[in-house]
C-alpha cells in the first residue's frame, strides 16, 4: 500500500524536475523507480519510458501557443534518433542489472560537466539552419535516441545540450523543444520493448498513479521553467545529475 501511495507523489517531483528542466526528471525516475518503489532494474527502465513518455506530452499540451517549441526541429532530431532508440531497447535487456545501473551514473556524471561548461558559454547563440553541422547533428541523434532504449529514459539530459550546442538554440528554447525529441525517441523504444519481452509483469497501476503524478508536476514545472534564467537553469541541472550519479554510483558498488 506504501508503494502506490508513494508513487504519485514522487511522481510529482519527477515532473517538477521534467518540466523545468527540460527531461530532467527522466533521470531521476530510474533510481526512484528501483531504490525507493522496489522495481528491479530492467522493468524500471520500460516503465520509465512510459512515465517519460506521458511527461512529455502534458509538458507539451501546457506549452501550446506559447511560442517556446521549436516542432520542425524537435521532429527531425528526434526522428534521426528512431534507429538508435531500436537499438539501444534491444541491447538494454541482454545487459546486466549492475552494468546498466553503474554506466547510468558514470553517463550522468560526464553529461553534468557538459551542463555546466555549456552555461558558462555565451547562450545568445543565433538559429538557424546555416548554423547546424549535419555531421555533428546524425550522430549526436543517434547517440540520445540509444541512449533513450538503452537506459529508459527520455534523454533530456542529453538533448538540452546538444540542441543548444549543436542546433545553435538558447537554453530555454532548447528546454522546451528537448520535449518534442523526447516522445518521439520514447515511442520507438517503448514499441520496440512492446514487440519483445520488454513490458512482461509490469505492475500497471503503479504506472498509472507514477504517471499521473508525473503529468501535474510537468504542468506545473513547465510554467516555472519560462521565468528562469538560461545559465541557471544548466548550472542547476548539473548540480542535481552530479547528486543522482552520487546515489545511484555507490548503490550499485554496495549491491
Amino acid at each position: 500500500m506504501t508503494t502506490w501511495l508513494l508513487a504519485p507523489l514522487v511522481g510529482l517531483v519527477v515532473g517538477l524536475v521534467m518540466g523545468g528542466l527540460g527531461g530532467g526528471g527522466a533521470v531521476l525516475s530510474v533510481p526512484v523507480l528501483v531504490y525507493v518503489l522496489g522495481q528491479p532494474a530492467h522493468p524500471a527502465t520500460t516503465i520509465s519510458l512510459v512515465v517519460v513518455l506521458f511527461g512529455a506530452f502534458v509538458g507539451l499540451v501546457s506549452m501550446r501557443g506559447s511560442g517556446r517549441v521549436a516542432w520542425r526541429t524537435g521532429l527531425v532530431f528526434g526522428g534521426l534518433g528512431i534507429a538508435g532508440s531500436i537499438a539501444g531497447a534491444r541491447l538494454s535487456y541482454a545487459a546486466d542489472a549492475r552494468l546498466l545501473l553503474g554506466s547510468f551514473a558514470v553517463l550522468l556524471a560526464a553529461v553534468a560537466v557538459l551542463m555546466w561548461r555549456s552555461a558558462d558559454r555565451d547562450q545568445s547563440v543565433s538559429t538557424g539552419p546555416g548554423d547546424v553541422s549535419v555531421g555533428k547533428l546524425v550522430p549526436t541523434a543517434l547517440g540520445i535516441g540509444a541512449l533513450t532504449g538503452f537506459f529508459g529514459v527520455g534523454g533530456g539530459f542529453a538533448t538540452v545540450p546538444a540542441l543548444a550546442l549543436v542546433m545553435r538554440m538558447p537554453p530555454g528554447r532548447a528546454t522546451a523543444t528537448s520535449l518534442v525529441v523526447i516522445c518521439v525517441n520514447s515511442v520507438a523504444a517503448l514499441l520496440t520493448r512492446i514487440a519483445g519481452k520488454g513490458v512482461s509483469g509490469i505492475p500497471w497501476l503503479l504506472v498509472l498513479t507514477f504517471a499521473v503524478g508525473t503529468g501535474v508536476g510537468t504542468s506545473l514545472g513547465t510554467r516555472v521553467s519560462g521565468r528562469l534564467h538560461g545559465a541557471h537553469l544548466m548550472r542547476a541541472f548539473a548540480v542535481f545529475l552530479v547528486v543522482i550519479a552520487v546515489v545511484v554510483g555507490v548503490q550499485t558498488a554496495l549491491a
